[in-house]
């Protein structure tokens, strides 16, 4: 493919993807107005007592064959036939494995209406895994329309079932019979809308090498699902619930504007990064670019919100809550970086260096194990700070040790960050130094006016940093491309 038609599917892409992460989270945040309105508590209690365990096995639904199919160069007919029944054993071993487990989860919460509600959703990963190539191809080709359109008709779908089965009084049921309709949906959106028909499972080519490529992407989130777990274990074994409860909300308030930015973007470099894996050049402009429009995007909002705290933590989430400040402030340096840090993963999966990505990932586990095994010392607020600290002692070793015989260069990092977090940072002094005097307008004008002035004064100093002038100017041409598609 050509760099022209490339850079336009690529933006086309990242424009689609982000509407679809839009719609996604408008639909969640409907599921929690609504369905709390119509269901107790412990109807949302049991089914997750359930997820506990279907997330763990989820971490094999894929066996990351979707991500090999992404970054293959040359993919034949043959091998994604292959691939496809693959995924479609998988997926009916796992429903046999969860639904055999069912008794065992039921008598360990005590509670035997888990045992059939169990069964229900084990079915989705035979499922899920029916759509699983189909998805991955769709990305491959840049095909993020059709994608984006399956994914947000299986929420609406599980929404709208869920809402109808509880206004009609089915309890658990409504939720875990919401779950599957979306999933029935998106898999059958996949599978219409996708250009791949299966044909009989047979032997082909070079599935060995895929394998190999999916078992260490596997290991690497098997790794990665401990360490992401490890600290809300630790705070609610050594301080209790109300300690988590804290921790977990603020972390949940940090990343939802983290993935809202990270996961589309994502979603599009992969297959650009693979396609571009032959031009070493094109690969670090890419690499560049799409660092810098994740610099761009989530520095200075992480950074409003980390000096702006207290008043967003008031508005979003009402008075009581002020002992999470200290937690969402430390998780927020933290998210300074997070975005734009997770492409080095990215970098390395596109150039198929999965056992290298894999020895990352432990690398990166034992590293904030460590650190939360000694912040949980100190509380919740220990944890947040070990998680920076952590983050920010390993980010350098990280990038030498994942660019390592790559297109990529630490400083690429660095360069592309650059601009925007100069001018965070002086914006934040600016909006720090303002907080005395738009305060006496209240919490929610009181933060619009701060987002005012920090916005201003970032953008002040953007355009007075060399380059920044040109930089505002690119953006302004991609925003005219995206607005004539």
């Amino acid at each position: 493919m050509q760099g022209k038609e490339l850079k336009r599917k690529s933006v086309r892409g990242g424009v689609v993807t982000m509407a679809a992460q839009g719609g996604s989270i408008a639909v969640q945040i409907a599921s929690t107005v609504v369905l709390s309105r119509l269901l107790p508590a412990e109807d949302f209690g049991i089914i997750a007592m359930i997820v506990a365990v279907t997330a763990f096995a989820g971490l094999f639904r894929d066996m990351g064959l979707s991500t090999a199919s992404i970054q293959k160069v040359n993919l034949t007919f043959a091998q994604t036939n292959a691939l496809f029944w693959i995924n479609v054993a998988t997926g009916a071993f796992l429903t046999l494995l969860v639904a055999a487990c069912a008794p065992f989860v039921a008598k360990f919460y005590g509670r035997a209406e888990l045992l059939p509600v169990t069964v229900l959703l084990s079915s989705t990963f035979l499922l899920a895994s029916l759509g699983a190539q189909h998805a991955a191809l769709m990305q491959r080709e840049l095909r993020f329309k059709p994608k984006a359109f399956s994914d947000i008709s299986g929420a609406i779908v599980s929404l709208f079932t869920s809402i109808t089965l509880a206004a009609n009084g089915y309890g658990y049921w409504s939720l875990a019979w919401g779950t599957v309709a979306g999933v029935s949906t998106t898999t059958l959106l996949y599978f219409s809308l996708s250009s791949f028909r299966p044909g009989l499972p047979r032997r082909a080519e070079g599935v060995k090498e895929l394998i190999g490529f999916g078992v260490n992407v596997t290991a690497f989130e098997f790794v990665n699902y401990f360490h992401r777990n490890l600290d809300n274990v630790l705070i609610g074994r050594v301080w209790g619930a109300g300690a988590l409860g804290l921790y977990s909300r603020a972390y949940q308030l940090m990343m939802l504007p983290i993935i809202s930015i990270r996961t589309p973007i994502n979603a599009v470099a992969l297959p650009v990064l693979s396609r571009l894996q032959a031009e070493p050049d094109q690969f670090r402009r890419y690499y560049r670019q799409i660092t810098a429009v994740l610099g761009m995007l989530s520095i200075p909002l992480m950074a409003f919100l980390t000096v702006n705290a207290e008043g967003v933590i008031r508005v979003a989430l009402g008075d009581g809550w002020s002992e999470m400040v200290p937690i969402f402030v430390l998780l927020g340096l933290t998210g300074l970086i997070q975005p734009a840090a997770s492409l080095r993963g990215l970098v390395l999966l596109s150039l198929g260096k999965t056992k290298r990505y894999l020895i990352w990932g432990v690398l990166n586990a034992v590293a904030v194990s460590v650190g939360f095994a000694i912040g949980v010392l100190w509380g919740s607020v220990g944890v947040a700070a070990s998680y920076a600290i952590t983050n920010y002692l390993i980010l350098y070793p990280s990038l030498i040790f994942a660019f390592n015989e790559t297109p990529v260069r630490p400083s690429d990092f660095f360069a592309a960050l650059m601009r925007p977090s100069l001018s965070a940072a002086i914006a934040s002094g600016v909006n720090i130094s303002a907080i005395p005097f738009v305060s006496p307008f209240g919490d929610f004008f009181s933060l619009v006016l701060a987002f005012l002035v920090f916005s201003l004064a970032f953008l002040v100093v953007f355009c007075l940093i060399p380059g920044g002038v040109r930089e505002l100017k690119a953006y302004g041409r991609l925003a005219r491309e995206i607005r004539r598609k």
